[in-house]
């Protein structure tokens, strides 16, 4: 499964403070306008690692042609299509730099965000992942570090902390190797490798907006999202972690829980109701795991903490 065909120039650092990975497939309309922001930014220890997944455009081609120009830029093709989750852990194997961070072929960088990202971590050394949150106005300047408790607490209680994708985050490579990477799970990859994170190390919450994210119908979340299956996988990942973090005592776990199985029926009733797709609702009932009573309790408001 590794990349058959590369161009290693020579790089400015044979240890740089950050490798930022970019996975490709069928972006060669936008490869270029990527890589140019990464480019442009004022932080300048970095090595650039392009991984192209078989693309059927002329994405490699110009991956190969940005890689002459530039000796941080390294370009690879896989030998076969592995597919979105499995193709960043493959980029990720080939990074040399203390962080990771990625960078989708569809979106971009501004000339401060490595910096500002990098501050940040350094600053708090013990936390594992930085994420730059869409909420604008939390309780505390940015940037903040929150606790394994603190942080798996504030997203089943309270306003999570997660819910940005990897573009937005910063992530120190030692821990990624310790958790494994990405597993591959569909739909919510992402969120998983937050977890696992979260469940062992702090978490630095970053200022909103230091990633410019491209809106199109091609991208992977906008596919998904069309997808039946995609809420009662989120809703077991919920469970899965809820059941399995020691950070959470069994009085919350028990409230969590109960507040879980409500916001999923709600999900529900809301495609039932309010989208007015009785049987979409009903087929992801039927494989969500929740009881009819548990469904109905959906009407009912949540618990509190």
């Amino acid at each position: 499964m590794a990349a058959a065909n590369e161009n290693i120039p020579m790089t400015t650092s044979d240890q740089p403070i950050i490798s930022v990975l970019v996975t490709i497939y069928n972006r060669a309309h936008i490869l270029q306008e990527t890589v140019d922001s990464i480019l442009e930014s004022d932080f300048k220890d970095f090595e650039l690692i392009l991984v192209d997944d078989c693309s059927k455009d002329s994405s490699f081609s110009l991956a190969q042609q940005l890689a002459k120009r530039d000796s941080r830029i390294r370009a690879f093709q896989n030998i076969e299509n592995l597919g979105d989750y499995a193709n960043r852990n493959e980029a990720a194997s080939k990074a040399r730099g203390k962080y990771l961070k990625y960078v989708d072929a569809d979106d971009m960088v501004y000339p401060y965000t490595f910096s500002v990202m990098l501050k940040a971590m350094e600053q708090f050394p013990d936390a594992a992942l930085a994420l730059s949150l869409n909420n604008s106005d939390p309780a505390q300047p940015f940037p903040f570090c929150t606790s394994e408790r603190a942080t798996l607490r504030a997203h089943f209680l309270g306003k999570s902390l997660f819910g940005v994708g990897p573009t937005a985050s910063l992530i120190r490579t030692d821990s990624f190797q310790a958790v494994g990477g990405f597993s591959g799970r569909q739909f919510v990859g992402d969120t998983e490798l937050w977890f696992k994170l979260a469940e062992r190390w702090p978490l630095v919450s970053l200022p909103p907006a230091l990633v410019w994210w491209r809106q199109h119908d091609g991208q992977q979340i906008q596919l998904e999202q069309k997808t039946t299956q995609m809420l009662n996988v989120r809703h077991k990942l919920e469970l899965e972690t809820l059941h399995s973090t020691s950070h959470l005592n069994t009085e919350e776990k028990k409230l969590v829980g109960e507040r879980i199985k409500r916001t999923h029926a709600r999900r529900i009733l809301s495609m039932m109701l309010r989208r007015k797709s009785p049987k979409l609702a009903w087929h992801t009932f039927q494989t969500s795991g929740l009881s009819f009573s548990e469904l109905i309790g959906g009407f009912r408001g949540y618990p509190n903490p």
